[in-house]
């Protein structure tokens, strides 16, 4: 299935497919899109008539279409940090794949300040050498593991992007 719409998609784009680099898996460019998300989310965001995931305007656009068609809510917190008694977190399952109403975790509650979302909650844990790091993690948590199943690929996207943006508000 990869093969076939990797051959659309360089069809479709006039691309030489001895010319694109890919990684063992078949991710291409600087996105690393899998070919079967290529033909359904890459976008041309530099509007030069041909979607190339390897010039980064159109990967940032491809990632942003991405997000948008996963889900993504805009203005919605990806992850909170949460406390919880002791060092090690082991009474729940923990990762993308589980959900909690907030009301049954009545002893992880947020770590700064208040944090309204009625909705479920990941618990999302980060093995540190002698704590575990515990977050609430919502919808826009979720839809960033679409993109990548690692619950610390989706915390590292979201750290960076927090840094970012904070950078970026020291420049304005």
């Amino acid at each position: 299935k990869e093969l076939e719409e990797f051959l659309v998609f360089t069809k479709k784009n006039s691309l030489d497919i001895k010319k694109i680099k890919g990684s063992f898996a078949g991710a291409i460019g600087a996105a690393q899109f899998m070919p079967s998300s290529i033909n359904s989310t890459a976008i041309d965001f530099n509007n030069n008539k041909i979607v190339s995931l390897d010039e980064i305007e159109d990967s940032i656009g491809s990632i942003a279409n991405y997000l948008s068609k996963s889900g993504w809510q805009k203005g919605l917190k990806v992850a909170i940090r949460v406390s919880y008694e002791g060092k090690r977190f082991n009474s729940l399952k923990t990762g993308f794949k589980y959900k909690y109403n907030r009301k049954e975790l009545k002893k992880i509650v947020p770590k700064y300040g208040r944090f309204i979302y009625n909705k479920k909650v990941h618990l999302i844990k980060l093995d540190k050498e002698k704590y575990d790091e515990l977050w609430y993690g919502t919808k826009n948590f979720y839809v960033i593991t679409r993109y990548n199943r690692s619950d610390y690929y989706a915390m590292a996207v979201h750290q960076l992007a927090l840094k970012i943006k904070e950078a970026y508000k020291k420049q304005i």
